[in-house]
């Protein structure tokens, strides 16, 4: 399985985990447990912290490309601005 199809699968887990959630919070409400402005602050804060959970995940996830790519030996940008550098000044 390729790591982007895991990132589809987390991706539509979390999809479905929210529409969830919300219909909870509809049912929440329903009941009188829980009132439309705690219903809608509740879900913010979730939303806030679901978004700071991605970011992070997204840094991780980066970070360990960088160094499976690292790791691969691959020439990075700077490295190939170094080697088009040399070859301009290298004389004809």
């Amino acid at each position: 399985m390729k790591p982007a199809d895991l990132l589809y699968m987390g991706l539509g887990a979390a999809f479905l985990a929210k529409d969830r959630f919300e219909a909870f919070l509809d049912e929440l409400e329903k009941r009188g447990e829980m009132s439309r402005t705690e219903a809608r602050t509740f879900l913010e804060d979730a939303r806030a912290r679901a978004l700071k959970e991605e970011e992070a995940a997204s840094a991780r996830i980066r970070e360990e490309v960088k160094k499976v790519l690292e790791g691969m030996g691959l020439a990075t940008k700077e490295d190939v601005a170094e080697i088009k550098a040399l070859l301009q000044k290298k004389p004809d």
